[in-house]
């Protein structure tokens, strides 16, 4: 609006913020006149202006022509006022326009509009055309007696013609000073006069001429009530968008008392409240602020460098105690706050930024929004970031509403902040919750389910139950032989057929290997055994010969060593031809080979030394249950066999033969511990049972078993919980 900061009527002419700078309109007069090239003409000057021309009848077409346009341009104006009116523009675009149309169709010489606002409902200048002028601009006593008039008027609410210098000689009485024509006209909303519409008009008018001024004001009035009426519509419907909106906030913001949900409902509802591109939310002291909540994402990454920077930056605003509100100029901002804010703001490119420290609130749900503007004596306990990416502009309604984001936000930062700081607070919400149980109509439900609970207990712990340990073993031949390759080699022929005729008899030919290495070798032994021996053979030649002592003596030497040579190649030659032999795989007792495929499986395979090939097994064996009991349980067996010194009961189904429950008894417990993949550290325990009680086709090695050794009887509680309470006495008790 063109001013808005003026007291009274007469004051606001002084700072007059508009003069008549509209676009040039033709000028014209009232409905019931007629305009020349020196403003309105009157309706007596009409009159005779048509006596003296009756007997010119040109210039009486003229007077006609001028009339019919005078209509029509007066015509378009209204049309125009009304079109403005209709429109959604702003109030000093609407009071601008409507002036300077209004003065276009007057011939008026100013204008102005004034409008009751405020909580004092004093009477304000909105816009003004051309008041600077007049005596209104300088003379005090003239403003007095115009705003006592204008006061007046708004009481009465009529338009009303004011004639130029009329009312009281003192100036506390209302009058107007001026040497124009005053025509105000009221502006009502809902039948409540809330301003005024003030014409200067020259005052050389006929009384008729003058009324016809007044009507045309009126009616002009009543269409910028219209305009008055739908902007107070429009502002009442954006209130109650903001006030629904509020109410959404806070009760979003107080439903809980953990700080960071808090802080996430404070970036995402007060971004929707405030309408601002990106909100976020701050907690910690002075000394080191950290970004909770960012508008828009689920979680904030903390390592991320622009986040360090606003952490920065907004640890730096908050030392300083006082708000931020930057729109690109930073020339006014202290050292220490305009490096780290243009840090920031070269990494987020944003154009408006805000923060607005959040002090701790006394719990106050009273103190007004205006209050925590003075309390700069509160700690801060965090900030409200506010950011806009594309304008750099900060409204005066973009402040309230942070404002009143800002104050919420503090009692519900507060109030969660303190609510956490209580001291084992987890402890007394679940005493003050059950405290609650045995209050009023509850009482007589929670003894009841302490009663069930007591029964339960003693149940557990009193009545007695069996105890069994159990586990996961395999079936197991009591004899069994393993035949190993006693040689490197490759199978060229396996004895054992795949058609089902395994059984064997001890020393019989299971399979034969060949090893070509071996074979050269014991061919190259013999070639150096044969040649040796000639040699041997040659030497003792030369002894029938007749040679010297020495000569004899060197050739006893050579033949000693020759034979030696001879033995030692036997002997190797020996050693080769054993490993020759070994190359076959012989059964090491009678029995039944149970390995599946076993020609298919070792046919042309090669193997080396050690290497497990077949398992024999007697068909008229004894099988036994080799048992994996995890280590954690030695203890109970142990404590069960001390106590009963009889072979414990086993009871066990096989996983080839479920649904039915077999009968036996521990025969050996190992006395070291194996490591085993799926169940760490295990004993082994050995379970004697009837096989004559299995059919014997189920008699298999390998064949799982689940067993349970009966080590007693406990406590029901005892049999269920042993488990959790053997964790307690491992992991927990130590640690005390």
């Amino acid at each position: 609006m063109a001013n808005q900061n003026s007291v009274n009527p007469g004051a606001a002419l002084n700072t007059g913020s508009s003069d008549n700078n509209s676009p040039h309109f033709p000028v014209v007069g009232g409905p019931n006149s007629i305009s020349n090239s020196k403003g309105p003409v009157s309706e007596d000057e009409a009159k005779r202006g048509r006596k003296t021309a009756g007997t010119r009848n040109e210039e009486g077409d003229l007077e006609s022509q001028l009339i019919d346009q005078t209509k029509h341009q007066i015509r378009a104006l209204a049309q125009e006022i009304a079109d403005l009116a209709q429109s959604q523009c702003e109030p000093t675009v609407f009071y601008q326009g409507f002036l300077t149309r209004m003065m276009s169709a007057l011939a008026s010489v100013g204008g102005a509009i004034w409008l009751r606002e405020g909580n004092d409902q004093s009477i304000q200048l909105q816009y003004q055309v051309n008041l600077k002028q007049s005596i209104l601009a300088s003379d005090k006593e003239a403003q007095a007696q115009h705003s006592q008039l204008l006061d007046q008027l708004m009481e009465a609410s009529e338009p009303t013609l004011v004639q130029p210098n009329s009312g009281g000689r003192k100036g506390n009485e209302a009058g107007n000073p001026t040497d124009s024509l005053l025509i105000i006209a009221p502006l009502r909303v809902a039948n409540v006069t809330v301003g005024l519409i003030e014409m200067f008009q020259r005052a050389n008018a006929g009384p008729t001429t003058q009324q016809g001024y007044l009507r045309f004001v009126a009616q002009m009035g009543e269409i910028a009530s219209n305009y008055l009426t739908n902007q107070r519509l429009s502002s009442f419907s954006k209130a109650e968008s903001m006030w629904q909106g509020l109410e959404s906030f806070i009760r979003a913001i107080h439903q809980g008392l953990d700080s960071k949900q808090i802080a996430f409902t404070i970036a995402n509802e007060g971004r929707r409240l405030t309408e601002v591109d990106r909100l976020s939310v701050a907690i910690g002291s002075g000394h080191h602020c950290s970004i909770q909540a960012v508008s828009g994402l689920d979680s904030v990454e903390r390592r991320a460098d622009q986040i360090k920077r606003l952490n920065a930056l907004v640890s730096t605003v908050n030392r300083s105690g006082e708000p931020l509100w930057y729109e690109g100029d930073d020339s006014k901002l202290p050292p220490q706050i305009e490096r780290k804010l243009q840090e920031y703001v070269d990494k987020s490119h944003c154009k408006m930024l805000a923060i607005i420290p959040l002090r701790q609130r006394q719990t106050d749900l009273q103190t007004d929004v205006a209050n925590r503007r003075i309390r700069t004596d509160a700690k801060p306990q965090g900030a409200l970031v506010i950011e806009q990416l594309k304008d750099s502009r900060i409204s005066p309604a973009l402040r309230l509403r942070v404002e009143v984001v800002a104050n919420h936000s503090e009692i519900a930062l507060t109030n969660a902040l303190e609510h956490q700081s209580i001291f084992l607070l987890p402890v007394w919400k679940g005493l003050g919750k059950l405290a609650l149980q045995f209050q009023g109509t509850k009482l007589l439900r929670t003894g009841l389910i302490l009663g069930a609970f007591a029964g339960l207990g003693m149940f557990l712990c009193l009545f007695p139950w069996s105890f069994g340990l159990s586990g996961a073993g395999t079936l197991i031949p009591e004899t069994q032989h393993e035949v190993f390759a006693q040689e490197n080699g490759v199978l060229t022929e396996v004895f054992v057929t795949d058609a089902g005729n395994k059984v064997v008899e001890k020393g019989a030919v299971l399979a034969r290997m060949q090893n070509n290495d071996l074979y050269v070798e014991i061919t190259n032994l013999n070639g150096e055994i044969e040649k040796k021996k000639a040699q041997l053979r040659s030497k003792e030649g030369l002894q029938n010969q007749s040679l010297s002592p020495v000569e004899k003596l060197q050739v006893g030497g050579e033949i000693d060593s020759l034979e030696q040579e001879i033995k030692s190649l036997g002997l190797e030659l020996d050693l080769r031809r054993y490993q020759e032999k070994r190359l076959e795989v012989t059964s090491p007792a009678n029995g039944e080979v149970i390995n599946w495929q076993t020609r298919q499986n070792l046919l042309n395979r090669p193997v080396r030394q050690g290497q497990h090939l077949m398992t024999i097994v007697d068909p008229e064996t004894v099988w036994q249950i080799e048992l994996r009991l995890p280590e954690k349980r030695i203890s109970h067996l142990m404590q069960a066999m001390k106590e009963t010194r009889e072979n414990l009961p086993v009871s066990f189904g096989l996983i080839s033969h479920p649904g039915k429950e077999y009968q036996g008894e521990v025969l050996h417990l190992d006395r070291k511990l194996d490591v085993h993949a799926d169940d760490g550290n295990t004993v082994l325990v050995r379970i004697k049972f009837d096989n004559g009680a299995i059919p014997k086709e189920l008699l298999k090695a390998g064949t799982r078993v689940n067993a349970k050794i009966e080590c007693g009887r406990r406590s029901v509680g005892y049999v269920l919980f042993h488990e959790l309470i053997e964790t307690v006495q491992t992991k927990l008790i130590l640690w005390f």
